[in-house]
């Protein structure tokens, strides 16, 4: 059984910079967590990706792990990298599939054709 020491112990320190380093991580490894789940399940179909629960059993473990392993063992790094591939490779691949603003996409969108009278 697991207690609240073990996790308590492992979150970060912001006095020094491996806290600050493991603060960062935690919050690039929340952040495509939570990314992954907010993206329908249709995008990831259409963009050719991993499927969504894959992708969020793969970052939700990571992201778990976070908290029990050191940063910088095998499977901290692994984290690490998981997280950096779905924010570079899938996460704009899934943004372009679900119709999202793609690059220089802003608020408006630009009208085609001719002004209505």
């Amino acid at each position: 059984m697991l207690s609240a020491q073990a996790i308590l112990v492992n979150l970060p320190d912001f006095n020094t910079p491996g806290g600050i380093f493991s603060a960062i991580v935690l919050a690039v490894k929340l952040v495509a967590l939570v990314d992954a789940s907010l993206r329908p399940r249709s995008a990831y179909i259409s963009a050719d990706k991993l499927t969504k629960p894959g992708w969020l059993l793969i970052l939700g473990t990571f992201t778990l792990s976070h908290f029990f392993q050191p940063q910088l063992s095998l499977i901290g790094l692994i984290g690490i990298v998981a997280a950096v591939v779905y924010l570079v490779d899938a996460r704009p691949a899934l943004r372009r599939a679900s119709g999202g603003r793609g690059k220089g996409g802003g608020a408006f969108r630009r009208r085609r054709g001719p002004r209505p009278l």
